[in-house]
């Protein structure tokens, strides 16, 4: 008999048990990354540039960008980034060639807005320094120049996986150049950006 309620008690307890269990929520293995965790993202974008003066040239280059992202559900997620860009031109008017060529370095911030569980509009701006070369024939040679670049932004960012994006958009940046032939001066760029990056 004590056999018999040891038995049916033990069995009690395992009914217990097991009805408990489906309510369990289970947590993160210590060290895991979840979406609320500052996600580090590398990201490549290719750029053309209109120059908003007629003496300066058309740049192309690309770009290299390292960002922390939240990637947390919320209509606005927000990215730190440090990038380092190069982009190169050069035109020729009245047998006068002009070729510029920048480095920039900056800190930006965008702030990704979900416009769909995929899709999100991204406003970004961005400062720091850039370096760079000038060459006028005829007026001066080459010299190296630099100053401070600012850029402001907009474009739409598909999220293609849980890991990869894909971007296009629209950036203005002006960049003020200390010393270049016998002047200060400074010249602005509309720019057309394609990119991707890749979400560790």
């Amino acid at each position: 008999m004590k056999k018999l309620l040891s038995l049916v008690a033990l069995m009690g307890m395992m009914v217990g048990t097991a009805s408990a269990a489906p309510y369990y929520l289970s947590q993160p293995a210590s060290g895991a990354i979840t979406p609320y965790d500052w996600q580090p993202v590398y990201s490549l974008e290719g750029i053309y540039n209109f120059s908003d003066k007629d003496k300066m040239p058309d740049t192309v280059g690309a770009r290299l960008n390292f960002s922390l992202y939240n990637d947390a559900v919320s209509s606005v997620r927000h990215q730190f980034t440090v990038s380092l860009g190069f982009d190169r031109g050069e035109d020729e008017k009245n047998g006068i060639e002009t070729t510029v060529s920048r480095m920039p370095l900056t800190l930006g911030y965008d702030a990704n807005i979900g416009l769909t569980e995929h899709v999100f509009l991204d406003l970004g701006a961005k400062a720091g320094y850039a370096w760079g070369e000038g060459e006028v024939t005829g007026a001066f040679d080459k010299e190296s120049v630099g100053g401070f670049t600012f850029g402001l932004g907009a474009g739409i960012k598909v999220k293609c996986s849980d890991s990869i994006y894909v971007k296009v958009g629209y950036e203005f940046n002006r960049t003020f150049f200390r010393d270049f032939g016998t002047s200060h001066f400074n010249f602005g760029q509309h720019g057309i950006v394609i990119g991707a990056g890749v979400l560790f």
